[in-house]
This record gives C-alpha cells, sequence and structure tokens, in this order.
C-alpha cells in the first residue's frame, strides 16, 4: 500500500517536472512564446485581471479559473452547449494541436490553427464570440488562451482534459 502510494507520488513529481520544464522551454508548451518565466507570471496576472474586470469570472462561479486567468470548461458543458446553441451563437472551436494530431481526430466543426501559427491567424476568429481552444490534454490551449486574451479577444475558455477530455467523455471526433 505505501509502496503504490510513494509510486503515484514519484510519477505526479515527474509529470509536474516535466510540465514545468515545458512552460519555460517548449516551444508548443504551455509557455510558448513567453522568453522568461518572469514574462508568463505578468501574462498570467495580466489575463486574470482582464477577465475579473469583463466578468467572465466570478467568486462562487461553476467554472474553475485556470492559472489565474484561464477559464476551464468541462468536456459535458461544451457537448451540452453544441446541442443546444444556435449557429450564430455556437463557441468557435480551436484546434491548436499539430497536423497531425488534427489529422487523427478533431471535434467536428473546429477551426485548425497550430498554435504556432495562432497569433498570425487572428482574423479567422469572431471576437465576438465564445471561444473554445483545445489541444491535447489542456496545456497548449491554456497558452492559446493568453495569445487571444493579450488580442483583446473577451470570452475565451479552455477545454478541460483537451481532445483526450472530449474523448474520455465518450464524444465522437472526426478524423480528416
Amino acid at each position: 500500500m505505501i509502496g503504490k502510494i510513494l509510486r503515484r507520488g514519484a510519477s505526479a513529481a515527474r509529470t509536474a517536472a516535466r510540465v514545468g520544464k515545458g512552460m519555460l522551454t517548449g516551444p508548443d508548451g504551455p509557455g510558448h512564446g513567453v522568453a522568461e518565466y518572469e514574462d508568463f507570471e505578468r501574462i498570467r496576472a495580466e489575463a486574470a485581471a482582464q477577465d475579473l474586470a469583463e466578468g467572465n469570472v466570478a467568486a462562487g462561479s461553476d467554472m474553475e479559473a485556470i492559472a489565474e486567468g484561464t477559464v476551464e470548461m468541462s468536456a459535458e458543458d461544451l457537448r451540452v452547449m453544441m446541442e443546444i446553441e444556435e449557429d450564430e451563437t455556437l463557441p468557435i472551436l480551436v484546434d491548436v494541436r499539430h497536423d497531425s494530431d488534427w489529422q487523427e481526430g478533431h471535434i467536428e466543426g473546429a477551426l485548425h490553427i497550430p498554435i504556432s501559427k495562432l497569433a498570425g491567424r487572428l482574423a479567422e476568429i469572431d471576437r465576438e464570440r465564445l471561444v473554445v481552444l483545445y489541444c491535447h490534454s489542456g496545456m497548449s490551449s491554456i497558452d492559446g488562451s493568453y495569445i487571444l486574451k493579450r488580442a483583446g479577444y473577451p470570452r475565451v475558455r479552455s477545454l478541460a482534459g483537451g481532445i483526450l477530455g472530449w474523448r474520455e467523455a465518450g464524444n465522437a471526433v472526426q478524423t480528416a
């Protein structure tokens, strides 16, 4: 029993170390486009302040603020929203993964804009609608949310767990 707990703890520590390294060094990780750790912290704080100022996050909200500024949406909430909303009020889904990941499966109706090209393709994303970004597991979409927030997008969310969470919730994906 104790050995099992220790193995889980060691696994969690390794995962945290990989995520931390990706935040600082990975061009496709959460710190994409952020030169220094201090810049990353400043950007997160700015995103949090913008969410609060715009009323996107309220105390006691059923949406969880992630990384002090990015609001995460569950796969279930997104699925329900996609079922009940009309075309002009549907959220804009943006898949920020690489081309090969997109071809393996994506959410129907999503735009494919890899994270490395997101800042250059903002004109493709309607500022007036809710934008839900997703990636493989949820980390790159958080980074993408910072790009959109810096560009003045007021309603941005990250899909909790990314495409993995979407699939684990039993939702279908479309293949190219």
